[in-house]
């Protein structure tokens, strides 16, 4: 290979272009490789201030998203031959000098990450499902109650994380019946204090979380009260809220993207519960043609066609199984981390430069962080980090 290069694709509105500048800042700074933009010009709002730029006219019928998807789907065609490549979404942040080991993990005939949900989970992010709009309903009347009702809310950033540590603990006691057995035990058996562990307790008078400073982390909602004003049941076993229908009303998982794949391309998604790939990041080269040809058209076709939602991360799972590649090696999370806000795992251990997704049961020395939502939320832990990192 001659060279080794970074690559970002945007075209369209002012914000993306500005997200692009940003990233772009960040990589200069750890890396030593060469940084390309590929982009239609004619559609930014802003010109975009770097040196190496591919300038390539999209078909006019395409609106600037779909315009952004088709140069990255069919970024081998406008990048020259005979180079390593890595392609980078422009909310990926390079935040270490070892994001340029990322070219020493090319696997043929291209590598993606792993994304932070499986096919399931993200079925009705793909397709015009009604099981999201399903749950909405239920979902709003939820919330509604809420709002109603003004249950208090955590603003403090410091207790919001405490917060969400004292739910990752909530979601291993789902996970484990003994320990929900012997929790319980403990609960009704303890007054007015209730010792969840050394960090955190719950004052049955007040009915709040606290942790162990003394801080309230959690209100405890009034069950009663919401199951009569919205017709939803709690299930304090499992501690999920039902609808009518018995359903999870924050359960998001079907087959129809499974089924829509087969249906449109004619192809079989055997694991159902497959770990898909995530689009942010990901190595080719000359090997990787026919693949990038082939995620290419499907998502061509798949912009006219009403069943699909504009995305290429469905097309991304058809080809991955057409071209026998479900048990291909995929890149380390530490080179593509996905920062999820609503992850009451996603933590940050700034002393010792961590990132955890499960509240530190594994970490990673990540040096490219996928930022995909709340970008540069000050209030957020992990956007301070990324700051500092600057």
């Amino acid at each position: 290979m001659n060279k080794q290069v970074f690559v970002f694709v945007v075209c369209g509105a002012k914000e993306h272009v500005d997200t692009l500048h940003l990233s772009i800042k960040y990589l200069k700074k750890y890396s030593k490789q060469e940084i390309w933009v590929i982009t239609d010009s004619s559609r930014n709002e802003v010109t975009i201030e770097h040196a190496t730029i591919i300038d390539v006219k999209t078909p006019e019928y395409l609106n600037h998203h779909q315009a952004s998807i088709y140069l990255k789907t069919g970024i081998h065609k406008f990048v020259p031959k005979g180079n390593l490549y890595c392609y980078l979404d422009t909310d990926v942040i390079a935040v270490s000098t070892a994001c340029d080991d990322i070219f020493s993990q090319f696997n043929s005939p291209i590598i993606f990450a792993p994304d932070h949900c499986r096919v399931r989970k993200f079925s009705s992010y793909a397709v015009n499902c009604a099981c999201l709009q399903s749950r909405e309903i239920d979902r709003k009347k939820f919330t509604d109650f809420v709002k109603a009702v003004q249950v208090n809310t955590i603003t403090n950033e410091y207790l919001n994380e405490k917060n969400k540590i004292l739910q990752l603990h909530f979601d291993a006691l789902k996970k484990s019946f003994l320990k929900k057995i012997y929790t319980a035990f403990r609960y009704f058996t303890s007054f007015p204090i209730f010792k969840l562990n050394t960090d955190f307790y719950f004052n049955k008078k007040t009915r709040t979380w606290h942790y162990r400073t003394g801080e309230v982390v959690m209100y405890e909602m009034n069950i009663e009260h919401m199951q009569k004003s919205t017709g939803l049941e709690y299930n304090k076993w499992t501690q999920k809220w039902l609808n009518k229908q018995g359903e999870d009303i924050w359960y998001d998982e079907c087959n129809h993207l499974i089924d829509c794949i087969h249906q449109t391309f004619g192809i079989s998604i055997t694991d159902k519960n497959w770990q898909h790939w995530n689009g942010g990041v990901f190595l080719f080269n000359d090997a990787s043609c026919d693949f990038l040809d082939a995620w290419h058209h499907k998502t061509m076709t798949i912009f006219s066609n009403s069943r699909w939602k504009t995305r290429d991360q469905g097309t991304l799972i058809a080809t991955a199984w057409e071209f026998g590649l479900a048990k291909h090696p995929t890149l380390s999370k530490r080179f593509n981390f996905i920062a999820d806000y609503n992850n009451a795992g996603v933590q940050v251990d700034q002393m010792n430069n961590l990132l955890t997704d499960d509240g530190f049961i594994h970490s990673h020395q990540a040096c490219l962080i996928h930022v995909y939502h709340h970008w540069m939320d000050k209030e957020w832990s992990i956007w301070q980090w990324i700051e500092s990192k600057l």
